[in-house]
């Protein structure tokens, strides 16, 4: 049984703590608010005043929070984990982050003699209750090697691709391509609705064919019913692309059809779409387009 402390209670953070408790883990967690911590306090976690305290306790430190800021808040802050660390303390980030704000919390990690470990994830809300989704991982080989069975506790596959800061671009690449296909569903599904076809036929059709993914059946629900509750908001993927275009002028990459997506999902938050699911590309299309279901 490992002593895990766990950071960031939100709509992925709060089902993967829970899926370590049920792993039979000891696990101590610290949020911003409290109470969004009561239903994992309720399964047998327990609580940290401060992300020090929290780092004090514990001998593997995940954090799963919103954005880069939030993440050097949180362990760089004076009550932050970096404080409270001694040697050979292991921290694990699962957000998704630029990698030169990663590389900066790596710094400070390193130089209390522990180690980091880069690990995004795929998935939805739905994969973290049900412990199934992808992670990515980088850093020390060795170190990741030790984390591996709380990952399998969360996920059901694993990826180590890296000594360094490899997860944080492979995440925005995933991420790239999943806001690109939604505004691919979007225009075929919206050229489909004005030729007079039933939108869940063609979601149906769309799901079970060459172009199906996980993604699209993931989405084929949503986007047949117009009813986008958020999986993964705008808001979130608009935050992504912005991150995956400083990755691409720091590699010298072109990323003009990525380009073109962020743009619509920009009239998606400037319509009031922001906190509704990314899938809401096909609503604005259609708006755009003069159409209107029955």
């Amino acid at each position: 049984m490992a002593k895990i402390g766990w950071i960031g209670l939100g709509h992925m953070g709060n089902p993967m703590s829970k899926n370590l408790l049920k792993a039979g883990h000891e696990v101590t967690v610290w949020n911003r608010t409290k109470a969004k911590a009561e239903e994992v306090l309720a399964a047998g976690g327990e609580w940290a005043d401060t992300p020090k305290e929290l780092a004090e306790k514990c001998d593997f430190i995940f954090t799963m929070v919103s954005d880069g800021p939030t993440l050097q808040a949180v362990t760089l802050g004076e009550n932050g984990v970096v404080a409270g660390l001694s040697p050979k303390k292991i921290v694990i980030d699962m957000s998704t982050v630029a990698p030169e704000e990663s590389a900066k919390v790596n710094d400070a990690i390193e130089a209390k003699d522990c180690k980091f470990i880069r690990g995004p994830v795929t998935g939805s809300t739905v994969l973290a209750q049900n412990a199934t989704l992808g992670i990515l991982a980088s850093g020390d080989k060795a170190t990741y090697d030790k984390a591996l069975p709380l990952f399998e506790a969360m996920g059901k596959n694993q990826f180590y691709v890296g000594g360094a800061e490899e997860a944080r671009v492979l995440k925005l690449a995933l991420n790239v391509m999943i806001g690109v296909t939604s505004q691919m569903m979007a225009e075929a599904v919206v050229l489909a609705e004005k030729a007079g076809l039933d939108v869940a036929q063609v979601c149906e059709v769309m799901a079970g064919s060459a172009v199906g993914s996980p993604l699209v059946g993931y989405k084929a629900a949503l986007v047949s019913s117009g009813d986008y509750k958020p999986a993964f908001s705008v808001n979130l993927m608009m935050k992504d692309f912005d991150l995956a275009f400083a990755a691409a002028k720091q590699y010298n990459v072109a990323m003009p059809v990525t380009a073109v997506t962020r743009q619509y999902l920009q009239a998606a938050a400037a319509t009031g779409r922001g906190e509704k699911d990314f899938s809401v590309l096909t609503e604005v299309l259609e708006d755009q387009c003069g159409y209107k279901r029955s």
